[in-house]
């Protein structure tokens, strides 16, 4: 092979990368594109995509999109550029979490929830590993198409409120708080207190293959309702 068809040869390879190879069919279902700024407070796109294909893919079939590195790092989504100096970049969660490979090589999944995020990262770019706004996901459908066993754990006096929730999020294991957690278990914590909805990683370092923990006080039925989606944690 001479040297331009072997050029022409791994650039055609690169593009197919970045695209995800082929196209998703009807078959691969639907997942949901969600490109926020600032911790979500300020939405400009949220529509569901085919699954099937990449999660960079299917970003570039909704806005423009620049990349770095060999396109494994996305720059700028419809203009809005990433700066080192100003400690402002772009970020991508599957199902609440944290991204751990370019998006070019993350294939989505049937009901997977895909967020980008603008941001400044100066106070969490080693902390922010789960966020709270999918709710209830990562429970239900996981990273990497591998959902975790889910336990639920409740306050005294919330009860009913616990079962509730563990029928929203598909949890076999309810009891009160301090219950012993199968370490491989995703955690849903009801508590008492102000309303409010966060999420961490119960390992913290352990990345998106890693057992999240939430904590949730407030009405479960504005939470079921959805009324705790959006922001990266809710107050």
């Amino acid at each position: 092979m001479s040297r331009r068809l072997c050029i022409g040869f791994l650039l055609a390879v690169l593009a197919l990368a970045g695209c995800g190879g082929e196209g998703p069919t009807a078959a691969d279902g639907t997942a949901h594109l969600r490109v926020t700024r600032d911790r979500g407070a300020s939405v400009l796109i949220d529509v569901d995509v085919p699954a099937g294909q990449s999660l960079l893919r299917a970003l570039r079939s909704e806005t423009k999109v620049d990349t770095r590195y060999g396109g494994g790092f996305v720059q700028s989504i419809d203009d809005i550029e990433g700066s080192a100096r100003r400690h402002r970049d772009w970020f991508w969660f599957v199902n609440g979490l944290a991204g751990d490979r370019s998006a070019a090589s993350y294939r989505l999944r049937d009901g997977d929830i895909a967020w980008w995020d603008y941001r400044d990262w100066s106070h969490d770019a080693e902390t922010l590993e789960v966020v709270a706004g999918v709710f209830p996901e990562p429970f239900l459908h996981g990273y990497d198409g591998k959902p975790r066993p889910a336990a639920v754990r409740y306050a005294p006096g919330l009860q009913a409120d616990a079962v509730r929730v563990a029928e929203a999020i598909h949890a076999d294991d309810v009891a009160p708080l301090g219950s012993p957690v199968p370490g491989k278990a995703n955690l849903f914590e009801l508590v008492q207190g102000a309303p409010h909805l966060t999420a961490r990683l119960r390992k913290p370092g352990s990345g998106p293959s890693g057992a999240a923990g939430f904590s949730f006080s407030g009405s479960v039925g504005r939470l079921l309702a959805g009324d705790f989606s959006r922001g990266f944690e809710s107050p």
